[in-house]
């Protein structure tokens, strides 16, 4: 680059870049973004559990966007009532009974962007090293129980934990950051009502079971509009973070470019009213999962 002259002044010449080498940069359009790194997304890693309709659609996502690395946890296998909601499934992963964690891993990779370590288990079978290994968790998951679980395991090893809540028309998104002081985990919130429902799994999958006990396992209403959308929030948080955290770790400010992750409250959608709303969160200073004495 050099040097002409503009009415006798001197500036610069600018470089032009050919329409094949702008097109060629499989992530120029997001790297355009201020704020954007597109380094320190290929070297972050993600752990995500559920590999459900919501969970296909997260993986999609940072795959796309060139996350490096993510462990898949999920030990169920494939239903043909998932086929309507999950990109990555097809007819003879249910014919097969194929596993949803090795399935979603398998046909996310040939894109070529991400690694992906499915882990065929529940949230339990993850071992601290694979903790100690990520940059953010994320919950895909269709019951409290395990919610609970990933929460206090995120809290514990100092990750920031994306939760999202699937219902029909509305959904969910509530973020956890441990390093942010007052910032309230999921814990922090939980009625009666949740604690008595906390092993009782709802699930979007099949027909209402029986249980022995004479609960019927509900199951819940589901479209792909809701999943695709409360998908896209979740991986946005999750790449907020990844993009913000080591600034506000260091000044207490989150990449302006970028903005804040949402924490403090959850982000509720209303597909029936095409409304987002806020629902503020405080913290518990009771909360066993989050006041934990390390």
């Amino acid at each position: 680059m050099g040097e002409t002259k503009q009415n006798g002044d001197a500036v610069d010449d600018i470089g032009i870049l050919g329409v094949e080498s702008i097109n060629q940069d499989l992530f120029d359009r997001q790297k355009r973004l201020k704020g954007w790194d597109q380094e320190k997304i290929r070297a972050s890693t993600v752990l995500i559990v559920g590999a459900g309709a919501t969970g296909n659609e997260l993986v999609k996502n940072l795959v796309l966007m060139g996350l490096g690395k993510i462990y898949l946890v999920d030990y169920d296998t494939v239903d043909r009532s998932n086929l309507n909601r999950c990109v990555f499934f097809k007819e003879a992963d249910v014919e097969q009974k194929r596993l949803k964690a090795e399935i979603v891993a398998r046909n996310a990779m040939e894109f070529g962007r991400t690694q992906i370590v499915p882990i065929v288990g529940k949230i339990e079978d993850v071992k601290e090293d694979v903790y100690k290994e990520c940059d953010a968790t994320a919950s895909c998951l269709d019951n409290m129980e395990a919610r609970l679980q990933l929460n206090s395991f995120s809290y514990y090893y100092d990750i920031p934990f994306v939760d999202s809540g699937i219902d029909g028309w509305f959904g969910s998104i509530f973020c956890v950051v441990p390093q942010v002081k007052d910032c309230p985990c999921i814990q922090c919130s939980m009625s009666s009502q949740d604690l008595d429902n906390m092993f009782k799994k709802f699930s979007c999958t099949g027909q209402e079971i029986a249980k022995e006990d004479g609960f019927t396992e509900m199951k819940m209403a589901n479209i792909i509009t809701t999943t695709s959308i409360i998908g896209a929030l979740q991986a946005q948080q999750i790449v907020k973070i990844l993009l913000g955290l080591d600034q506000y770790k260091k000044d207490g400010t989150w990449n302006e470019n970028v903005g804040p992750p949402v924490y403090g409250k959850e982000l509720r959608y209303d597909g029936t009213k095409n409304a987002f709303t806020f629902i503020e969160k405080t913290k518990n200073p009771s909360c066993w999962a989050c006041n934990i004495k390390k």
